[in-house]
């Protein structure tokens, strides 16, 4: 085949009309002449019956003056023709059915439009409202609380006093007996610790005579400072206050834990500007680690401008006492807010505002969307905000009722079938090989694109 039968024929239907060529004789013409539909079988009984004709003309007039038949080498000629026929015909065949292509590119209408409003996105709101310029928000929360821990960096003389806690037992009767504040308990070497704060020890039981006995645990502080009241777990305080009365044996204390702190000397201790940059420390880190938190629980789908967010610290405790490596600690609890909407719900609001213009056939073919700042509510659960859309819009083609539509015409009908599609600004026809002068058939070799 030359370089030609490889050349696409292009039609571009909106340009305007133009004349027609004279008619020309060409392969082309002829393969079109030929009817696709006739089978290889049809092909092959037209080539027996021809070379059946030309075998007889041939027997008529072969023979010698004397009688004789000359040797002739017409059968393998005629076999070779034959073939050559199968083959121009399977290939013509396979022209007319196999090649044809048709490659279809639309220009669609587009219309530009843009919307520069503001919008009101809320948690209240259950559905998109047009005329109110608002849709649905959803508000998300997260509260944690953690111990930081810091160095302090001044120094000072001071005395502490050791602390712990010991368990109070009640086996001398069934009424519950309160303890004051400071009520005083001593250990076996004479060391006094004194309650930090009012208890009430719980009556005793009676069970088949004999008195069961009850317990409270409690704290309780050295009565005086120094390293010497850090002493190790006692199996039996007494209570001086009760010595001398029958409540003497029947109230006593133990400790499981060892009494610690008590300390006299230079110690650490958290300035004011320590007590500041921990608090500024504790803040930042807790609005991160809580922000974080929160990332996880968010919807990817959910969108969130500037100053949909917001940070609170609840609680913030300094305690300034520091332990034996000379740190102190500041407790923090911290929530973090956030307001956000489904883009998508924008998207649809402005689509749908575009539509009560432009016709509701048009959808948005491509956009560009910029957000201003955020004006939020957190109490109510809403922020308003100004949107800048600028964005083209266009009416969709059904590409698979236009592909089926269009199969088996010539140019003329393409023309006048495309004029008919009022959101179709330009179309442009490529038919392939050179000699195909309609769409093909079968859908499957038609190719639409739309731009």
């Amino acid at each position: 085949m030359s370089n030609n039968s490889s050349k696409k024929k292009m039609v571009d239907i909106s340009v305007s009309h133009v004349p027609k060529k004279e008619k020309q004789t060409s392969v082309g013409e002829d393969f079109k002449k030929l009817d696709k539909k006739k089978s290889a079988k049809q092909l092959e009984e037209k080539i027996e019956q021809f070379e059946k004709k030309e075998e007889e003309r041939f027997s008529a007039g072969s023979g010698s003056a004397l009688g004789g038949k000359k040797e002739s080498k017409a059968p393998a000629t005629y076999a070779l023709l034959g073939l050559f026929l199968i083959l121009l015909g399977g290939a013509v065949y396979s022209a007319i059915e196999f090649l044809p292509k048709a490659k279809i590119q639309i220009t669609a209408k587009k219309i530009d439009w843009n919307y520069v409003e503001a919008v009101i996105a809320a948690k209240d709101i259950a559905a998109i409202d047009i005329s109110q310029k608002q849709i649905p928000a959803e508000v998300f929360s997260v509260k944690k609380n953690f111990n930081f821990s810091f160095a302090a960096t001044g120094k000072k003389q001071i005395e502490k006093k050791a602390g712990g806690k010991i368990i109070i037992y009640n086996s001398y009767s069934s009424s519950p007996q309160p303890l004051i504040a400071g009520t005083r308990f001593q250990s076996p070497d004479g060391k006094i610790f004194k309650l930090t704060e009012r208890i009430v020890v719980p009556g005793a039981q009676v069970v088949e005579g004999k008195i069961v006995s009850s317990n409270i645990e409690t704290t309780v502080a050295a009565d005086q400072p120094g390293s010497q009241y850090n002493i190790g777990p006692m199996s039996r305080f007494s209570i001086p206050g009760f010595q001398g009365t029958p409540k003497e044996q029947g109230f006593y204390a133990e400790s499981k834990e060892a009494m610690k702190g008590g300390f006299i000397g230079e110690a650490a201790y958290p300035t004011d500007e320590d007590i500041k940059k921990s608090k500024e420390k504790a803040g930042k880190d807790l609005k991160d680690y809580v922000d974080s938190c929160l990332s996880l629980l968010i919807p990817p789908e959910f969108k969130f401008i500037d100053a949909s967010r917001q940070f609170n610290i609840i609680k913030e405790e300094v305690n300034s006492n520091t332990d034996e490596k000379g740190n102190f600690t500041v407790f923090a609890e911290g929530e973090s807010l956030a307001i956000g909407f489904r883009e998508a719900d924008l998207i649809s609001l402005i689509e749908k505002t575009a539509q009560t213009n432009l016709g509701e056939s048009f959808k948005i073919k491509n956009y560009q969307l910029e957000y201003g700042v955020g004006r939020p509510d957190f109490k109510k659960g809403k922020i308003s905000f100004a949107v800048d859309f600028k964005g083209v819009f266009e009416e969709p083609i059904d590409i698979e009722l236009f592909r089926q539509k269009i199969l088996n015409k010539n140019e003329k009908e393409l023309k006048i079938f495309i004029s008919s599609f009022s959101n179709i600004q330009k179309t442009t026809v490529s038919f392939w090989p050179f000699w195909v002068k309609r769409t093909p058939d079968n859908i499957k070799r038609v190719t639409i694109e739309v731009l």
